[in-house]
């Protein structure tokens, strides 16, 4: 299953990963192509580099917090979950631990997005250590899956990658079956969702 979800991520990536803003005029359609999903998957997060973005202050989220409430990101959660419409999503910022979050309502239960907005590098790796260590199940996610960047995953539906200080957490486990696309687990779900805002941090 999970080589079937990253094909896919590799179409989304390829729809990303020349910068969030860009129009989108096809679906992601998983296996699509003959080129390896890893030679891809590389190619394509070779590129990202957030070091020209608006990485916050003190009072504020930086903009890579911020997309995981962009119209590119309520997309990839539309194609991701084949829903019909754009789904509303709510954000929200806690300055005092540096958090902003998405909440996405599926089906009357939330897919929860947020980014620890961490304005330095290593603080910002303490953070995401000591969370994989709280988080219980927590499993490193390994090979291509990984993009490269510290990352681990939950049989429960959570997918969390550290990228620049900024610590991506997708946490699909409050999701019931109905709302997950066919096929898919929670676990899986959510990955896809973080592969395209991995793919969007790429300006």
């Amino acid at each position: 299953m999970r080589s079937r979800v990253l094909l896919a991520t590799v179409a989304t990536v390829g729809l990303l990963a020349s910068g969030c803003g860009s129009a989108k005029t096809s679906e992601a359609q998983p296996g699509a192509g003959n080129a390896s999903a890893s030679t891809k998957t590389t190619e394509a997060t070779k590129k990202m580099d957030m070091s020209s973005m608006d990485m916050g202050s003190a009072a504020r989220p930086s903009a890579p917090a911020k997309m995981i409430c962009s119209a590119d990101i309520r997309d990839a959660v539309r194609r991701s979950f084949a829903l019909s419409s754009m789904p509303a999503a709510k954000p929200s910022w806690s300055k005092s631990d540096r958090v902003y979050s998405c909440t996405y309502r599926l089906q009357g239960a939330n897919l929860a997005l947020s980014v620890q907005d961490s304005l330095d590098k290593a603080k910002g790796r303490t953070y995401f250590d000591a969370l994989q260590q709280r988080v219980p199940g927590a499993k490193k996610i390994r090979g291509m899956g990984s993009f490269g960047f510290p990352s681990f995953e939950t049989s429960s539906g959570n997918v969390v990658f550290l990228k620049d200080g900024k610590t991506l957490r997708v946490d699909a486990s409050a999701l019931p079956a109905s709302a997950l696309p066919s096929g898919f687990s929670r676990q899986e779900a959510a990955f896809s969702v973080a592969s395209a805002v991995i793919a969007c941090w790429s300006e």
